[in-house]
């Protein structure tokens, strides 16, 4: 109790003791500052490389070879122990060729075509609305495109009109035996693109297109809507079609007796279930390769995660400089307390009290700045996106983050690192003082007031 008392009226008395409060304040808010945004970034980067996979992909364990699309091949996967949904794809290289005008030159746009069958992908979780109708410009916190200058999916405003018409034309038949209607030519495929295809290639929703497979195959189609996935690279060349359709560019339709192919299956895990272990039981039971969406898409976040650890050093690097201020101001209360001290040894009072006094006095004082730190690192955090708003200016440049706004984390973990990597420091720092203040002797004290 005696060392407790000391400790706190010795740290709150001496104004010089503040400054060790004031230097472990910004040791630990600065990094819970600079840690959040990282942090945040790699929240962002982990959830948008999570939008373009699912929690397992199965596929041929020979690159090229597609897998049967029948009945029974669909019956089996859907059985498969640990699975709850499974969605087929087909993913190839083409070029992405825009309709022109007579005397104008054509130009072929890279494209990954991946074919899908979209009921079968939103029960995997791939294509939430959050990702869709997304426009295509440099603003990345413009609003979604209304409904009436995009498709429906693969559904295009055509062939919206087509079902209305088709729709009227059996009722009428139906209600008053009215003669069908004259034939019509049937509106191309509807395809989805990333907003970067769109942009600067001037590329409209509505465009009539071409689709060249890589053997050659061409497909007519139209931009139906624009899905924005938050990761460049994707959105650069991503053009989502029906299933049949990348089937018929990938050379992988049903011909004579042929099945028809895909080239896998994007799966979803059941909930609770270990991906690693379900990818190695997967792998032995068909005999095919199984990939996490960590094994196909997790460099970019384990690069970011070596990132966030390289400044995690960084930062505590700079906390371990705080020593020697911690240090100067209990070297300095001990040489003013110096006389006190004496006086309290004098009347009885025992060594391991002022000692702990002074360990008192640093844990407090580590404790009390790394709370403060923590709020004034979280408070700054909080108004990096509102100070950015009312400045008019983005804090970080969203063509190399892809996101609108500073990303932010309030994770717990790193400041109660700090605060606790900072107890530590504070301790060791006051450590020698205290061993000092607890070896003064009370006779040189009296002699030195005589």
């Amino acid at each position: 109790m005696l060392a407790a008392h000391l400790g706190w009226r010795w740290l709150r008395r001496r104004r010089s003791a503040w400054l060790a409060v004031a230097a472990v304040t910004l040791t630990v808010a600065v990094p819970v500052l600079v840690l959040g945004v990282v942090n945040g970034f790699l929240d962002v980067t982990t959830k948008q490389v999570r939008a373009n996979e699912a929690d397992l992909t199965m596929t041929s364990p020979w690159y090229g070879e597609g897998l049967p699309d029948t009945a029974t091949e669909r019956a089996t996967v859907a059985a498969l122990p640990g699975i709850a949904h499974a969605a087929p794809f087909v993913n190839a290289w083409g070029v992405l060729v825009p309709k022109v005008g007579r005397g104008e030159r054509q130009k072929g746009l890279p494209a990954q075509i991946d074919g899908i069958e979209w009921s079968a992908d939103v029960a995997i979780g791939r294509l939430t609305p959050a990702l869709l109708h997304k426009p295509p410009v440099t603003d990345l916190s413009a609003p979604d495109l209304p409904a009436d200058e995009r498709g429906t999916g693969f559904l295009t405003p055509a062939w919206r009109d087509e079902l209305t018409i088709v729709g009227l034309d059996i009722a009428a038949a139906a209600g008053f035996g009215a003669l069908p209607l004259p034939p019509r030519p049937r509106p191309v495929p509807g395809v989805i693109c990333g907003r970067e295809v769109l942009y600067g290639n001037g590329l409209p929703l509505g465009q009539s297109i071409t689709l060249v497979g890589p053997g050659g195959t061409r497909v007519a189609a139209e931009i139906s809507d624009t899905i924005g996935t938050g990761v460049l690279e994707v959105d650069r060349f991503i053009c989502l079609t029906p299933l049949p359709t990348a089937q018929r560019l990938a050379d992988f339709s049903a011909k004579g007796e042929r099945p028809g192919f895909i080239d896998g299956w994007r799966l979803a895990a059941a909930p609770g279930a270990d991906l690693k272990a379900t990818k190695r039981a997967l792998a032995q039971l068909t005999g095919r390769r199984v990939d996490t969406w960590m094994d196909r898409r997790g460099n970019m976040v384990k690069s970011l995660e070596l990132q966030r650890n390289i400044m995690t050093l960084v930062m505590i690097a700079i906390q371990v400089i705080a020593v020697f201020i911690v240090y100067a101001v209990f070297s300095t209360m001990v040489a003013e307390k110096r006389h006190d001290i004496g006086v309290l040894l004098g009347l009885g009072a025992r060594r391991r009290a002022i000692s702990g006094a002074f360990l008192f006095a640093g844990l407090a004082a580590c404790l009390l700045g790394g709370v403060l730190g923590w709020a004034l690192g979280w408070g700054a955090l909080a108004a990096l996106n509102p100070l950015s708003r009312w400045l008019n200016m983005p804090l970080f440049p969203q063509d190399v983050i892809y996101t609108p706004e500073a990303p932010t984390s309030f994770d717990p973990t790193f400041p109660l690192l700090f605060i606790g990597i900072m107890s530590l420091i504070g301790l060791l720092a006051v450590a020698l003082p205290a061993w000092r203040a607890a070896r003064i002797q009370p006779v040189d004290i009296l002699r030195e007031g005589a």
